[in-house]
């Protein structure tokens, strides 16, 4: 849970078994050609004791956006990655304005679309943009926690998934999670996940908003797609395209202002994955060891406690 302590009042000095954040240029991202926003959720510090510290395990989870723009060279370095499936977050709607979907030799897709038919309407739509693009964090933490409240079929869908492909030898082979540009779907599901595994509220916050770079090659790409389909119409031409950029980013105060409501409406991460995702006591410390390892988190390959 986000800290309350007044803005004036000093914070005490961290406890000895406080995980060192990620330096600030960590910075998770791969590039494969024709995917924009693609990096690994792994390497972020976990809260344990510090005689015995953990780490978000690398190269078993990754987040982006589609593949429909995929290169030839990207799809090689998918595979390069040990990448076996590739879940898709969109709904049907979504994928047939897109012309469709991409299949990638050596993967197989997983549609696993967090919204049902019904609930993608233009309508429905058109409410979710003014929630994502609103001025302070209720809009959009009030989009955000439908997403994961909808989504909890697919969270399920993925996570089992994950555990079913671990051996006693071997952890699970990569696989990848993406919606359209894989900021908010995707985002809000990483962040959660990550929450589980006792990652720092800073770091998970931190996570999100990486978003922000790793879009900003295609940001105008996606804006003037947003703008082509009628997005804000109503408010002229500078006020639409205002609210589009908004809608494709991640900022700060949103993650901060999730978290916090998870901690109210569901009592933490364990809440939300028990009752809204369906995982029992016993997935949920499995999960915790597949997909965490011991050591220090690292930033490019070196230790954090040592940046």
């Amino acid at each position: 849970m986000l800290s309350t302590k007044p803005a004036n009042e000093p914070a005490p000095n961290p406890p000895a078994t406080a995980p060192r954040a990620p330096h600030p240029s960590f910075l998770p991202f791969h590039l494969v050609l024709g995917i924009s926003n693609f990096r690994d959720t792994g390497g972020w510090p976990v809260s344990s004791p510090a005689d015995s510290p953990r780490h978000v395990r690398k190269g078993i989870l990754y987040r982006g956006s589609d593949t429909n723009h995929l290169q030839p060279d990207g799809a090689a370095k998918l595979r390069a990655l040990g990448i076996k499936t590739d879940f898709d977050l969109r709904s049907k709607q979504q994928i047939e304005k897109a012309g469709g979907y991409r299949e990638i030799e050596g993967i197989e897709r997983i549609w696993a679309p967090v919204f049902r038919e019904e609930q993608y309407t233009e309508e429905a739509a058109r409410k979710r943009y003014e929630l994502y693009a609103g001025e302070g964090t209720e809009g959009i933490v009030t989009a955000l926690v439908e997403i994961l409240t909808e989504g909890g079929h697919m969270f399920h869908t993925v996570l089992t998934h994950l555990l079913r492909a671990v051996t006693p030898a071997a952890p699970p082979p990569a696989l990848f999670m993406h919606c359209t540009t894989g900021n908010n779907r995707t985002g809000v599901f990483i962040s959660l996940l990550l929450l589980l595994l006792h990652v720092p509220a800073e770091s998970i916050v931190h996570e999100y908003t990486l978003s922000e770079q790793g879009l900003a090659p295609t940001r105008h790409i996606n804006v003037e797609r947003l703008l082509r389909k009628g997005a804000f119409k109503e408010y002229g031409a500078e006020e639409a395209k205002r609210k589009c950029k908004r809608m494709v980013g991640a900022r700060r105060e949103s993650m901060e202002a999730l978290l916090g409501e998870v901690e109210k409406r569901w009592g933490g991460p364990e809440g939300y994955f028990k009752d809204v995702v369906g995982l029992t006591d016993e997935e949920i410390e499995r999960l915790r060891e597949v997909l965490t390892a011991e050591g220090e988190a690292e930033v490019d390959g070196v230790a954090a406690a040592k940046v």
